[in-house]
């Protein structure tokens, strides 16, 4: 009878101990994910802050330069 006893105890803990991490497992994720994305906005805070970039003179036409050279057609030469 003490058998029997013990494998119940031990399958009641089981089933209790798997519907409370159903239970648990969301709500403990849920807090994790909500504490990394927290994280994750003060750290992207904190570079954006650090990070400001000011560009004052912005030239307004650029001119290409057609005057670089002709192209050179070139034929290899096998040396023996």
């Amino acid at each position: 009878m003490g058998f029997i006893r013990v494998i119940l105890i031990i399958l009641i803990i089981y089933y209790v101990i798997r519907i409370i991490s159903r239970i648990l497992t969301p709500i403990l994720l849920n807090l994790l994910f909500k504490k990394m994305k927290n994280q994750q906005n003060q750290s992207y805070e904190k570079q954006r802050e650090e990070v400001d970039v000011i560009i004052e003179n912005v030239p307004k036409n650029k001119k290409s330069n057609d005057n670089v050279g002709e192209y050179v057609d070139f034929e290899e030469v096998d040396e023996k």
